[in-house]
């Protein structure tokens, strides 16, 4: 087969797949969750249209259901008044009117009081006619000829001519093959993507996925035993590309329709199909590297499996083997087509499963005709009789003189009184969605602080100043902060605009630590701080970064068995008494050096010395494993020749060679291994060459960094004494979404090294200098500190306080005070969220302690919120929010729009901290109107699949949302579903501007994926909001400018 196909049909079979797979979102390893809309693939349609594509796609619902709605209106959380204004739009619109009827009744009622998740559902057979008669009490019949045409739709709809073959026979033949298909595959991909939990590995991974399965299922003897044909399958192609376009073919779909056929195949498990999607894409990802895969592999995997399944089906069933074969089935026995599908798809009626069964599995037409127009009869009848009662029931709701209104319909007013019910019903959701965040629109507007028009304020130098993450939870720490002490706080995203890939002290692999849409170009060492450049124990840390060290990245997985009794006393001290347990840890544990960042650019000079280190310590080593040779046998002059050799600048054999009489062979090959295995080669060492130039940053870079930072959030002048770099992480046990609760910002990863870098960058003397002819002045008394607030305990630590100047220790106590009691605070409005009394909120001490232990709690399912709650990202000055309990439910970022004249600084916060604010929103919006399809389902159920993610069970597709414990309390959202509501300070034709220099922003705010308020302070502070595509005047409403944004539904 792959030999009919020429390199151009290979690209457009890839080509195909690439643009088949664009709805599917990437999904990153667990280790370092990403929050991520999981409808990003879908961001070039609105909002409302992308959730029905992912119903189609995902079959995921994209709103809470009416009475959960219903609850939160009650509560006061949805604006009534938008509520009718949609109600009464949707009225104006129809073409026509139902005389008689109150139809804006009828559907007010249904919004607000009606219980049923649906008044019209869908039916195969129900009309007007039908159901006028029902309601009268009238024998149903339906016109044979009528039945025949509604019979050709509903096949047609239910027997999609692009769907997945497989799918169509097990809707008609109850075949189960789309269930053992994923079984099989979720198989494969466990033993192939496995990151060292699996104890088998499987042969050949280095080949790519495709190539190794191909290779073990020609010989897997589960395969055999089942009868499958996989040999002569695989033996008709030789490419993941090739086997791809050949059972397309064999399987008759039009090329027309492969893209959508393709698209079907990989949603059905879009979990493994999105973390292939990511790995494969992904730079230095190891085990990518190490054990390439892409999603022609998988998708060639899967319909290599599929097709098999599908002749065994065909051999035990009889059933068509294509797509063709399907469709002329269904067109030569539609009614027996009919009764397969309502058996097989679980539709058919209780008491006729076993009569039609029988009837199938005797396969005799007259009997199919007979009872098919029999069952047609009673499901007609049956469906009738169900909306009947619906109508009913909503009719009692409404009381008054509803009944009579609808026994007074006539067949053909009931037809159009059920399509408009309908139409409603289907766009419902995104109408109580739109009247709830109205709601908390109008909160926010009514609540921020209008800065009154004055003197410029004089410059008054606070005792400190804290920039902080943007994230939810940073926002009662400022507030407390603020409240506790002369501090002044910013909001920033938690990378603080450097961007790094950081390789921590005894660390194998690098980590990104930025937002997951940046790739960082500058790498950061950690190594201890004893240490100098110039000394050769440096050279062991580099030496992480030249080579791929297996050891290094496998050493922190550790089997439970290898550890067999300490780890079940581990596991009992964090259960039972997780505190203590964590303090006799820590003291048996030897604590991490001091450490310092290599943060400046190496010269070439350096970068030439430390790979001649480097490559000679290989050469050493490579002598005494290969050859036995101790280090005090070998001179430098023989390792300097034996790497000008392997370097091919000089020829064999070598003195050392001579001396110990090794034969021209055996040096040959020793010198083969040098290149090849210890990578003493000229191309490697070119490429070395190019990675240490990675490392660290030019003062050039370093200034740019410092300077758009800095007025990025408004703090150009004033600086105080200290101005902490407050970065942020979680600690938890036994929780394979800890990265969840750390920093989106960095990439799901822990944003100290970023407070680390900022600060020491910010302390340099020479790029003070420069930041100085940029008109920002730095005294020489200030000084920036990195510190790490733990969003579990709530506690902040200073960090590296030894490189403190002398003259700062004086405060230093101050600080810490400060710091401490805004921890205790929090805790104490936090605490009581997570199951703690309520008299805790006047308890920090007690709401501090009880913080730090459920971080060490092993049991503990729910040690914080996370980002549970967010609604609101708010761009601007302090101003706008000083003073305000925003609940732990706001984004904030600083911004003084009067530094930024060309829109540059609101560019980069539109673009990159708003667009995380939007995936961790939606993250949690979805998760929460669908925990099973976009969430994922209860942590109580949930295995880690091999390292990198976790599973319903022993096998199911990758599970990549929020679990039930992050959103649902006591199996209500906790999290209230809304889009981000983002509001900027700025003068409203500066905004739109802005928006319209960025295409993808653009379409976020054009396709309602965010709701956008600006308040305009050149326009007395007014605010617009965008409605329906154009900005709106929203007024202020003084009554409610002190109510809280919510109260919790009891």
């Amino acid at each position: 087969m792959d030999n009919e196909l020429t390199l151009g049909d290979r690209l457009k079979v890839r080509s195909m797949i690439y643009v088949a797979s664009e709805p599917i979102p990437r999904f990153w390893p667990m280790r370092t969750f990403i929050h991520h809309n999981p409808l990003f693939g879908l961001e070039h349609l609105s909002f409302e249209a992308a959730i029905e594509e992912a119903n189609t796609l995902f079959h995921g619902r994209g709103y809470l259901s009416r009475s959960q709605y219903q609850e939160y209106r009650l509560a006061g959380k949805v604006d009534d008044a938008k509520l009718e204004k949609y109600l009464d739009d949707f009225l104006g619109a129809l073409p026509g009117v139902l005389p008689g009827v109150a139809l804006r009744k009828w559907l007010w009622s249904l919004l607000t009081v009606c219980q049923s998740e649906q008044v019209v559902p869908k039916a195969d057979w129900l009309n007007g006619q039908l159901l006028h008669d029902v309601l009268h009490g009238r024998s149903t019949t339906v016109n044979r000829d009528t039945q025949q045409l509604r019979l050709g739709v509903i096949l047609a709809d239910k027997i999609a001519p692009d769907g997945p073959v497989y799918a169509n026979i097990d809707r008609l033949f109850g075949t189960g093959i789309g269930q053992t298909l994923d079984e099989l595959l979720i198989k494969s991909c466990l033993d192939f993507f496995d990151e060292g939990q699996s104890a088998w590995q499987a042969p050949g991974r280095d080949r790519g996925f495709f190539a190794a399965w191909k290779e073990v299922a020609q010989h897997n003897v589960r395969f055999f035993l089942r009868g499958l044909q996989l040999r002569q399958l695989l033996e008709s192609g030789e490419t993941p590309e090739g086997m791809v376009a050949h059972i397309l073919k064999r399987l008759k779909v039009p090329e027309e329709s492969w893209q959508r056929y393709i698209t079907r195949q990989l949603t059905r498990l879009h979990g493994w199909a999105g973390f292939i999607r990511y790995r494969s894409s992904a730079r230095r990802y190891y085990w990518a590297e190490r054990f390439p895969a892409d999603l022609t592999d998988f998708l060639a995997v899967r319909m290599v499996l599929g097709m098999a399944l599908l002749q065994e089906a065909v051999r035990h069933h009889d059933c068509p083997a294509n797509a063709e074969a399907v469709q002329a089935f269904v067109h030569a026995d539609p009614l027996g087509a009919y009764l397969r599908l309502e058996l097989h798809t679980g539709s058919i009626l209780p008491a006729w499963a076993h009569r039609v069964e029988d009837v199938l599995a005797r396969r005799r037409r007259p009997s199919f005709e007979k009872l098919a127009h029999a069952y047609m009869d009673n499901k007609s009848r049956w469906e009738g009789e169900r909306q009947a009662s619906h109508l009913r029931r909503l009719a009692a709701t409404m009381g008054g003189d509803a009944e009579e209104e609808l026994m007074a319909m006539t067949p053909a007013q009931l037809d159009k009184f059920m399509e408009v019910v309908r139409t409603w019903e289907k766009g419902e959701g995104f109408v109580w969605l739109r009247s709830m965040e109205t709601h908390y629109i109008k909160a926010l507007i009514n609540r921020v602080n209008i800065p009154k028009a004055s003197a410029p304020p004089v410059d008054r130098r606070p005792f400190a100043q804290a920039m902080l993450c943007i994230d939810v939870r940073s926002e009662p720490m400022r507030r407390h902060l603020e409240a506790v002490g002369d501090y002044e706080t910013f909001g920033i995203g938690g990378f603080f605009g450097v961007p790094i890939s950081f390789l921590g002290y005894g660390k194998g692999t690098e980590v990104h630590l930025c937002p997951a849409i940046q790739t960082p170009k500058n790498l950061v060492l950690e190594i201890p701080a004893a240490l100098e450049l110039e000394e050769e124990p440096l050279y062991g840390a580099l030496e992480h970064v030249l080579h791929d060290l297996k050891e290094s990245v496998l050493s922190p997985f550790v089997a439970v068995e290898a550890v067999g009794l300490i780890f079940s006393l581990g596991l009992i001290g964090k259960t039972v008494a997780p505190l203590i347990y964590h303090q006799l840890h820590d003291r048996l544990h030897a604590d991490k050096p001091v450490t310092r960042l290599l943060l400046d650019k190496l010269s070439h000079d350096q970068a030439d010395s430390i790979l001649r280190a480097v490559q000679r310590a290989m050469i050493v080593r490579a002598l005494i494993k290969e050859w036995n040779i101790p280090r005090d046998q070998v001179t430098d002059d023989d390792v300097r020749q034996l790497r000008e050799i392997a370097l091919e600048n000089a020829q064999g054999p070598s003195d050392l060679a001579q001396r110990r009489h090794i034969g021209d062979q055996e040096e040959t090959a020793f010198i083969q291994k040098l290149r090849d295995i210890y990578r003493v080669e000229r191309h490697e060492m070119s490429l070395q060459m190019e990675r240490l130039g990675r490392i660290g940053f030019s003062v050039d870079e370093q200034v740019r960094y410092i300077s758009q930072s800095l007025l990025l959030v408004g703090l150009n002048r004033n600086f105080s004494r200290f101005v902490l770099m407050v970065a942020h992480e979680s600690q938890t046990q036994n929780n394979p979404y800890e990265s969840a609760l750390d920093c989106g910002a960095c990439g799901g990863g822990k944003g100290l090294p970023n407070a680390r870098v900022f600060a020491a960058m910010a302390n340099k003397p020479e790029v003070r200098r420069r930041l100085r002819d940029l008109g920002i002045v730095i005294p020489e008394d200030s000084w920036f500190i990195p510190a790490v607030h733990n969003t579990t305990t709530d506690a902040v630590d200073l960090m590296d306080i030894d490189l403190l100047p002398a003259r700062h220790l004086l405060y230093l106590e101050r600080l810490r005070n400060g710091l401490s009691a805004a921890s205790r605070r929090s805790a104490a409005e936090r605490m009581p969220t997570l199951g703690g009394s309520g008299r805790l909120a006047e308890e920090p001490y007690a709401a501090a302690m009880m913080a730090r232990r459920q971080a060490h709690d092993w049991s503990q399912v729910r040690p914080e919120w996370g980002l549970t709650r967010n609604v609101y990202a708010i761009v601007g000055k302090r101003e706008l929010t000083e003073g305000l309990n925003l609940e732990s439910r706001a984004f904030l970022h600083s911004y003084d729009y009067r530094l930024d004249p060309k829109g540059r600084l609101l560019e980069t916060i539109l673009s990159s901290p708003m667009v995380i604010g939007e995936w961790i929103n939606l993250e949690h919006y979805f998760s929460v109107v669908d925990t099973e399809h976009y969430g994922s389902g209860s942590k109580a159920y949930h295995n880690v699949a091999g390292r990198f993610a976790v599973m319903t069970g022993n096998q199911s597709d990758l599970r990549t949302g929020l679990p039930t414990q992050t959103v649902l309390k006591d199996g209500k959202p906790y999290h209230e579903p809304v889009r981000l509501i983002v509001l900027v300070e700025a003068p409203l034709p500066f905004v739109q501007k802005t928006v319209g220099n960025l295409v993808k922003i653009k379409a976020l705010v054009g396709g309602a994926w965010v709701r956008v308020i600006i308040m305009d302070p050149e326009d007395a502070y007014r605010a617009y909001v965008l409605d329906d595509g154009a900005f709106r005047l929203q007024e202020r409403s003084e009554l409610s400018m002190s109510q809280p944004l919510t109260e919790d539904i009891e």
